[in-house]
């Protein structure tokens, strides 16, 4: 077995936190890696050490970064870096600048022979000599498979603006430009977050059959559990390694408690025992060993060492509102649409005190829209939606919106009282209450802004989880999360008693914790009591059907008779075809800049505007998609 690289006496700490203490990491050709550990912890940090981002702390002995001549590595980040600068085509080129470079030079020399301009031999030969350059780089071909796969994962239009696309197409892009890299060993840091379930599943069998050594940073733990083969675990400065499946390395985990908790016991019994005879009067202190007194202290340490290692969890302390109406909210007839456009129709459903949905469906089918509906954010066009009295309705949203990064986790959460009381009258201190989130005493006095995506997440739901609700949503509450939050958060879900909803591609939380499946498709609604189990085979049914059509052998068209229902695009349609794709792309930039608004200041006004908009956006590219299949070929 090829070693890639090693780093010894690895040691990296911030001016809040320890990241890295005294670390030792091998990794080997052919590793399939999945990196675990609470957000914050250094996940991302390990990365950015491998690929030379981040400079580790000086130490003694010093910090060494053993690489093989084979080692080379290409990283995909978790947010893509220069949008604004980069058609999706040419945004190959901001992850191989070498051969961007060589390509800018090659774009001027073609100009200047265009234009007569300069020495014709010397512009000939450099450009000879690029275009080599190019060759030995191999740039062709990877070029070509980064376009290949763009394709594969439906991205359309290579011409169109980076910043324009949506987070789930900028994802595919990531996915792209990782799985066509030449590089020996690629870096995944959550890939898979804002993508929709089939692309999940393409991705997942991509890097099964790859050859490539990777490691990845994910929440999502059917991937892991499919594709990686053996487990990094980052835990308090440390890393452990683990061979073997994401299943078995939970299995190990749970083995491993047992046996703490077996010695912390033993352990505890002696101390007891010691402690006893350590306090005895004069006499005894003066006739006892002074070994017994050195392994007293040692066995005091060992059990703190005990403790520290123990697993933690969130205590989430989700709260239902205790109300006892059974129907919490009903829609009849429930339509949606722009113009003579219908984003869906005559919906009908129920909720139910207890009743735990999953709400499912392809990117821009309208699940947004109807959760917005239902928070009485956004009006139907027909039908009624009937909710109980006072309905408290909790929306728990990726977006992070309720966060002030100038704030601290004390005075968001305390609100200017060191004290946490739900409404239904439950009283807490604030560091206690924040502990349990995994928020230690010294970093609820930091500013926000000094917290990773993850940790804001789960500050978040500090926040979210203060009151009852009668029915909470959830969309997408597993992005940027750790794997033991999602776990303790998985559980809390479980034993909820009042409504839930939830919008997600994590396969294993929503399989565990719903027990009914709403997918949205070509503008109804199925519903599936049995869950996830029973609607993942309507999805997959439906996407053998759209496969099937892709390869279906193009017929011999038939002149169009009188009476024929085929129908070819008329001038009128193809004109507002491309009108269509124009108020696309002119609200997408609208939807984007919103966004990026209301990210740093929220109003109440913007995020109405917003509501609208995302609705139009949802039912043009309905529209565009119809109007698209009537297009010959």
């Amino acid at each position: 077995m090829t070693t890639l690289c090693t780093l010894q006496n690895l040691s990296l700490s911030y001016p809040h936190k320890i990241i890295f203490k005294d670390v030792t990491f091998t990794l080997n050709q052919g590793d399939k890696i999945g990196v675990l550990g609470l957000n914050g912890h250094g996940k991302s940090s390990l990365f950015k050490v491998l690929a030379g981002e981040v400079t580790p702390d000086t130490t003694v002995p010093p910090f060494i970064y053993d690489k093989s001549k084979e080692f080379t590595f290409f990283y995909v980040p978790q947010e893509l870096p220069h949008l604004s600068d980069w058609d999706i085509e040419n945004y190959f080129f901001e992850f191989h600048p070498k051969m961007g470079a060589i390509k800018k030079r090659l774009d001027a020399i073609n100009e200047k022979l265009g234009t007569g301009e300069g020495n014709f031999d010397k512009l000939i030969a450099e450009q000879s000599h690029l275009y080599e350059e190019l060759t030995k780089m191999g740039e062709e071909k990877i070029h070509a498979q980064y376009v290949s796969y763009l394709k594969y994962f439906g991205v359309g239009d290579l011409g169109r603006r980076m910043n324009s696309l949506s987070g789930g197409e900028q994802r595919k892009v990531a996915l792209s430009l990782g799985l066509s890299a030449p590089q020996e060993l690629i870096l995944w840091d959550e890939p898979t977050n804002h993508l929709d379930l089939e692309t999940i599943q393409d991705f997942e069998e991509e890097l099964q059959s790859s050859r490539k050594t990777f490691m990845i940073i994910s929440h999502d733990r059917s991937l892991l559990n499919n594709v990686v083969e053996r487990i990094i675990h980052i835990q308090q400065g440390k890393l452990r390694s683990f061979t073997g499946t994401y299943e078995a390395y939970l299995q190990f985990l749970v083995e491993d408690q047992h046996r703490r908790e077996k010695e912390l016991d033993k352990l505890s019994n002696m101390q007891r025992r010691e402690t006893a005879w350590i306090r005895r009067g004069v006499q005894a202190r003066r006739t006892k060993s002074k070994k017994r007194i050195e392994d007293y202290s040692t066995l005091n340490q060992t059990i703190q060492e005990l403790k520290d290692k123990a697993h933690k969890s969130v205590s989430l302390n989700l709260q239902a509102s205790g109300r006892k109406t059974k129907v919490l909210l009903a829609a009849e007839e429930l339509e949606l649409k722009f113009g003579e456009r219908k984003l869906f129709d005559k919906l009908e459903f129920s909720i139910a005190k207890g009743d735990k949905i999953a709400l499912m469906g392809r990117n821009g089918v309208g699940k947004s829209s109807l959760l917005k509906i239902l928070l009485g954010e956004l009006e139907p066009t027909a039908g009624t939606v009937t909710r109980a009295q006072n309905l408290d309705v909790g929306y728990f949203s990726q977006k992070r919106e309720a966060l002030d990064d100038n704030e601290t986790p004390w005075t968001m959460i305390g609100e200017g009282i060191d004290y946490v009381i739900s409404n239904t009258g439950d009283k807490r201190h604030v560091a206690s209450y924040l502990e349990n989130f995994l928020f230690s005493s010294d970093e609820i006095k930091r500013p926000i802004h000094t917290f990773s995506g993850g940790e804001k997440n789960r500050l978040q739901l500090a926040q979210f989880m203060k009151h009852a609700r009668d029915i909470w949503i959830f969309d997408e509450p597993t992005n940027d999360l750790d794997l033991e939050t999602i776990g303790i958060l998985e559980e809390e879900l479980k034993s909820y008693e009042g409504a839930l909803i939830i919008v997600g591609h994590d396969r294993s939380f929503i399989n565990n914790v719903t027990d009914k499946c709403w997918v949205l498709h070509e503008g109804g609604l199925e519903m599936f009591e049995a869950g996830f189990s029973q609607a993942e085979i309507f999805l997959e049914a439906v996407r053998l059907e759209e496969e099937l059509k892709k390869k279906q052998p193009a017929q011999k068209v038939e002149p169009k008779k009188a009476n024929s229902e085929v129908s070819k695009m008329s001038n009128k349609e193809r004109n507002r075809y491309n009108q269509v794709g124009e108020e696309i792309e002119k609200l997408e930039v609208q939807v984007k800049t919103l966004k990026d608004e209301l990210y740093q200041t929220y109003d109440e006004k913007k995020a109405l505007e917003l509501t609208k908009k995302e609705a139009k956006l949802e039912l043009l590219f309905e529209e565009w998609a119809q109007l698209e299949s009537k297009l010959e070929s």
